[in-house]
């Protein structure tokens, strides 16, 4: 409350010709840029935003996907697209905590800032990871999987489609000591699509992609990578409790704004897709995928980013992971 009253406060001492543009925004047609393929989590996210501010502001609100080779080049094209966008609120940046932070750790060089060349506005969703594996592996559980890939050093693969999926397998190795292959992908869709059609073994998953193929018998879920059971799938156990220990990581889904936008059509847009979000169909809807909606703060969410970076940066020494 404290923050959004600041904005708001801000918004109010704007010199008028501010205030002008505010009330006439949003002159056009808004671009939500998406740094990975349709069918994703981010994607989903950004298509129901897109509704939303179509239904509010009347414009057409079209969702622009830059998908790459496993997330990274894919959030180099988008983020640096909206990072050089006019910063008049039309153009809109929605993405995973792969883009919005874990890749300052993962890479050694970017050519954006998620944190100097935009604004953050608000985390819209966040679920921990889900390990899968195709129905044909011979592991029920967890510790039957680790127990397997002992048996087979190096002849197990697992994908990843993004930051936080591929930073999760390498954790599971360096944790359970295992050898295992990475197997990159342009999305987690198309990295769970594979698992399921058994090219690969094992991937990690957000709940939103996965959740509906656990139902359906496509994939198996062998554990959630949260501390305690998730809320949303309490019949499904930890990894931490099935002794890999401290595995907890999280996928998060955020919107970021080119560094600039006027506080009064910054304020204005936020509101707008936090409502969109919170509407009680769309919550429900996410919930049945496997994700939590929960708005954040401005503030909130750059504190989440930095603490994040600094997470990944310490997952990565324990992995024994370099920055590509």
């Amino acid at each position: 409350m404290i923050a959004r009253r600041s904005i708001l406060a801000a918004a109010a001492a704007l010199p008028l010709a501010n205030i002008v543009r505010a009330d006439s925004f949003p002159n056009g047609p808004f671009r939500i840029l998406v740094p990975f393929g349709p069918g994703s989590a981010t994607d989903q996210s950004a298509r129901n935003i897109a509704e939303g501010l179509t239904r509010i502001f009347g414009v057409p609100a079209v969702v622009d996907n830059k998908p790459g080779a496993n997330g990274a080049i894919a959030a180099d094209i988008a983020a640096d697209i909206a990072a050089k966008a006019k910063p008049d609120g039309r153009t809109i940046f929605v993405c995973s905590n792969t883009a919005a932070a874990s890749n300052v750790a993962l890479m050694k060089s970017l050519p954006y800032d998620p944190l100097a060349d935009f604004d953050s506005m608000t985390i819209i969703g966040r679920a921990p990871v889900f390990m899968v594996v195709n129905p044909k592996v011979e592991a029920s559980t967890a510790q039957e999987f680790v127990a397997l890939c002992k048996r087979q050093p190096g002849k197990i693969n697992f994908g990843s489609g993004s930051a936080s999926t591929r930073i999760s397998g390498e954790l599971l190795k360096a944790k359970a000591g295992i050898d295992m292959v990475h197997v990159p992908y342009k999305s987690t869709p198309l990295a769970l699509t594979d698992t399921m059609s058994g090219h690969v073994q094992m991937c990690f998953a957000d709940p939103v992609t996965s959740l509906p193929q656990v139902k359906a018998g496509t994939v198996r879920c062998l554990g959630v990578g949260s501390r305690g059971r998730y809320k949303l799938t309490p019949d499904i156990p930890t990894l931490i409790e099935q002794g890999i220990p401290d595995f907890e990581l999280m996928t998060w889904t955020g919107v970021l704004m080119p560094k600039g936008v006027p506080l009064a059509t910054f304020a204005r847009l936020r509101d707008a897709v936090v409502k969109t979000i919170t509407e009680p169909a769309y919550v429900e809807r996410q919930a049945q995928g496997g994700s939590e909606i929960t708005p954040t703060t401005p503030e909130e969410m750059r504190q989440i980013q930095v603490a994040e970076i600094e997470l990944y940066r310490e997952m990565m020494k324990i992995a024994g992971i370099e920055p590509e």
